[in-house]
């Protein structure tokens, strides 16, 4: 059963010496949400990212994961998957697409050991939600970019996470591969219930999945349904 609850923060400030980069941000997600992060550059979107994960310890204030601090049980980081923005990613990585996904059991089963069956067959559920199974023992860098971000998107998903964090997930796409990994995170959200928080500066990825908006800009200044953001941004 899904805990109602997956994510709390209650008075969260948090930053890096000298710089506040997140001030008194309350707000809670619930399973099966679609969340989307706006706000400007600069404004703490990816610090926010770094809180959630246990990257980063706050200054002040409480994060709670399933009912967890994440700080002091790690086990439960477990439930959180995260696709970090394309830049970040090596486009040449030598690997086949399958190996490229296996990395996201490595909490599991580490570096050096061998996949089993239950393993394997994971992997290749992962590719078949992201419609890449047909291409199953394809090189990571034969593939276009938007073939590219399924591949990374399955990395995310075989590890059966409670929560998924995306950050820019449509950025330097062309338009047909924007829409495609627009159709699998809805399908994500929709069909399988997954709760998902999207850093995104995609006005199209926003108004088309997006069913609540957090904008933040150092400081929480809108939480509300995606509906009333942007008719409150079109007044």
């Amino acid at each position: 059963m899904l805990q109602k609850n997956l994510l709390v923060m209650n008075k969260v400030t948090a930053g890096y010496p000298g710089h506040l980069a997140l001030k008194d941000i309350t707000f809670q997600v619930d399973a099966g949400e679609a969340i989307a992060i706006v706000g400007p550059n600069g404004g703490g979107k990816s610090t926010l990212l770094k809180v959630i994960m246990g990257l980063l310890t706050p200054f002040s204030g409480e994060v709670l994961i399933l009912g967890e601090n994440p700080y002091k049980n790690r086990l439960v980081k477990r439930a959180i998957a995260y696709l970090p923005q394309q830049s970040a990613i090596n486009p040449h990585f030598p690997a086949l697409i399958e190996d490229i996904v296996q990395l996201g059991l490595y909490s599991e089963i580490g570096l050096l050991k061998p996949v089993d069956k239950s393993h394997q067959k994971r992997i290749h559920e992962a590719l078949d939600e992201v419609d890449m199974l047909g291409m199953l023992g394809e090189p990571y860098e034969h593939l276009s970019g938007g073939q590219k971000q399924r591949v990374l998107i399955a990395r995310a998903l075989v590890s059966k996470p409670q929560l998924l964090l995306l950050d820019e997930p449509t950025t330097g796409l062309d338009l047909p591969s924007q829409k495609g990994i627009l159709q699998i995170v809805k399908n994500l959200t929709v069909a399988d219930k997954l709760t998902v928080i999207a850093v995104t500066h995609d006005q199209f990825f926003l108004k088309n999945w997006a069913e609540r908006i957090l904008r933040i800009e150092q400081v929480l200044s809108f939480n509300g349904t995606a509906n009333s953001y942007f008719e409150r941004r079109e007044d």
